[in-house]
């Protein structure tokens, strides 16, 4: 289970006693799964505390965050906060926090030592962070299947669908549009995606592409196989699934639409198992 917290819902969370580790989940490696291993050889219950700041930028996906938490039988919790302000004495409160793990690198270690006086501080070693190097090396490169064979899961990420040029409608391929503002770590290509919308827990088939437009705009946009919705203004959740093809500048529209034939050709002979 994953929490959503933000001090400024005044929520109850009747939780237990809780020893709770700080960390940068998203560039998860052998120094996170090591201090967690460490604060559960407290007999309580073990939570991850993950900012939830932009999850363009991260190199591990939330869902992955989720599956290697569940893996230690730990709870992840996202904190989200409006104004950048995180407040530890209160998170201490309503998650019932007896005593914190953390590394010596951690940007709030003041912050953390002034609010909690139980607290175990851990040097992080460079040595141990071999894989995340390699995830991000996969992402920026398009290697796609290299980076699911690292990590047993696709890399994937959250945003909301924002009005675009529009061309893609004009020729039979409607995109849903997420402005990305050169925070993705992943090489600009075109993709085999799966998209997820709210409250649906279907993964519609989907084929995208990530690209600047000319506009200088870096955008991450996804044509629905058979779908025709408005969802202009809505929070998707995007999966790659593999690499399709390097992006291809062409010179009018009958190109593009012959481009975006065969990407979909590919991709509806992928998601048939053909």
């Amino acid at each position: 289970m994953t929490i959503h917290y933000n001090e400024m819902l005044m929520m109850l969370w009747n939780l237990p006693q809780t020893v709770a580790v700080f960390a940068e989940f998203d560039k998860w490696d052998e120094n996170e799964t090591n201090l967690i291993k460490k604060a559960k050889e407290n007999n309580l219950k073990v939570i991850l505390i993950q900012k939830e700041i932009s999850n363009f930028k991260n190199i591990i996906p939330n869902k992955g965050i989720e599956q290697k938490a569940k893996d230690l039988d730990c709870e992840l919790v996202l904190w989200h906060s409006f104004n950048q302000e995180y407040n530890y004495e209160r998170i201490k409160q309503d998650l019932n926090i007896q005593k914190v793990y953390l590394f010596d690198n951690n940007s709030d270690l003041a912050k953390i030592e002034t609010a909690f006086e139980d607290k175990t501080i851990i040097k992080y070693d460079e040595k141990l962070n071999n894989d995340i190097k390699k995830s991000e090396e996969f992402l920026k490169l398009g290697k796609i299947q290299e980076y699911k064979n690292l990590n047993g899961f696709n890399f994937g990420f959250k945003g909301f669908v924002e009005h675009g040029n529009h061309i893609g409608r004009t020729i039979n391929y409607p995109t849903a549009n997420i402005i990305i503002n050169d925070e993705l770590i992943l090489k600009e290509a075109v993709y085999l995606t799966t998209t997820k919308l709210p409250n649906d827990e279907k993964a519609y088939p989907s084929i995208s592409a990530y690209w600047t437009n000319k506009n200088g705009v870096n955008v991450f946009e996804s044509h629905i196989l058979d779908f025709d919705q408005d969802i202009y203004g809505w929070g998707i959740d995007v999966e790659i699934i593999d690499f399709i093809r390097e992006s291809i500048k062409v010179n009018n529209l009958d190109e593009l639409k012959d481009l975006l034939n065969q990407d979909k050709a590919y991709a509806i002979k992928h998601f048939k198992g053909e």
